[in-house]
């Protein structure tokens, strides 16, 4: 018994006076970072990007995982339980942490409770996307149509919950008339359908629109933000076009597990946010549609759990009730 007492406290003191090295040594292999959404949607796009940088930096390969469904409660889920151990990074969006609590009785993660957040990714502007076919030139014309036949025109997203579907619930709410929301798996099967004539209009980034708005196979009306963006800067916003108090932005994040040991979570917050400050990462991703904006510390918490509140106004605007 004594023996096998010794031989406990051996191993716990071994363990325990391996941790700071472990964490000093932190990485020592490839890390992964789940990204919900299907692969060549803007979001994979940024978490290419985003993971180029990381492992330039860390000196490990960082590698995307795409993890697309429910409105990222799928790469949600398998983020937060995985190992905390740094070796799997997630890149939530404001549908992980203040659309989901509000369309969802219950979640398969905690969105305040399951991960830390490490800092801003960008934002994503949703642009009011049209085929070249369609009759609709301008935001005035799409409003027009549909307080003349509620409820019949149609607008895809990449899924409920999805940005792209809470724009169109709040660009209904602003201007008092009824869509037809018609959910796909993904972003870019919206827009193809959207490019096919098959759904009337996509509320979606240029990020991933860019390859078909410049073959003339589609074209933006309006884009959801109070600004107007560096990469389309003839598109004017909603607000300009007759909504003034409209504004809605996607938003991402990159995330940890919450039990993340806090030198391996500073470590990974350090290099991303040398990444975000690098003026070529910076200026490729305005080309891209996604601008970068800078909190202080403390600052960008205080944006989620606002941003999480302005939810649930919405949703109560729009009587979304939660499934």
């Amino acid at each position: 018994m004594k023996f096998v007492s010794t031989l406990w406290l051996a191993s716990a003191l071994a363990v325990t006076g391996a941790m700071p090295a472990c964490a000093a040594d932190y990485p020592d292999r490839p890390i992964r970072m789940i990204v919900p959404f299907a692969p060549g949607s803007a979001t994979d796009t940024l978490g290419r990007e985003i993971a180029a940088g990381l492992g330039a930096r860390l000196g490990q390969p960082v590698v995307v995982e795409t993890k697309p469904g429910a409105g990222t409660a799928i790469g949600a889920q398998q983020a937060a339980g995985s190992a905390p151990d740094g070796y799997t990074l997630f890149l939530g969006t404001n549908a992980t942490f203040a659309v989901n609590p509000i369309l969802y009785k219950r979640l398969p993660y905690d969105p305040q409770r399951s991960f830390r957040l490490l800092g801003s990714a960008g934002e994503m502007p949703s642009f009011l996307i049209v085929s070249s076919q369609s009759p609709y030139r301008t935001l005035a014309d799409f409003i027009a149509q549909a307080k003349a036949n509620p409820g019949k025109l149609t607008y895809a997203s990449s899924g409920v919950g999805s940005t792209g579907h809470l724009v169109g619930e709040m660009l209904g709410a602003t201007a008092g008339v009824q869509l037809l929301h018609v959910p796909f798996k993904s972003g870019p099967q919206g827009l193809t359908a959207v490019a096919a004539g098959e759904v009337d209009a996509i509320f979606y980034t240029s990020t991933a629109g860019m390859p078909l708005i410049q073959a003339g196979k589609v074209r933006p009306l309006a884009v959801s933000t109070a600004y107007r963006t560096h990469d389309l800067p003839d598109t004017p916003t909603i607000a300009e076009s007759g909504y003034p108090d409209f504004d809605f932005t996607g938003w991402l994040a990159l995330c940890v597990p919450a039990a993340t040991p806090a030198p391996v979570a500073d470590r990974i917050a350090e290099a991303f946010a040398a990444v975000s400050r690098d003026p070529a990462f910076r200026k490729k991703l305005l080309g891209m549609g996604i601008p970068i904006r800078d909190f202080a510390p403390g600052a960008f918490q205080q944006f989620v759990d606002k941003d999480r509140q302005r939810m649930v106004d919405l949703a109560r605007q729009a009587h979304i009730q939660p499934e």
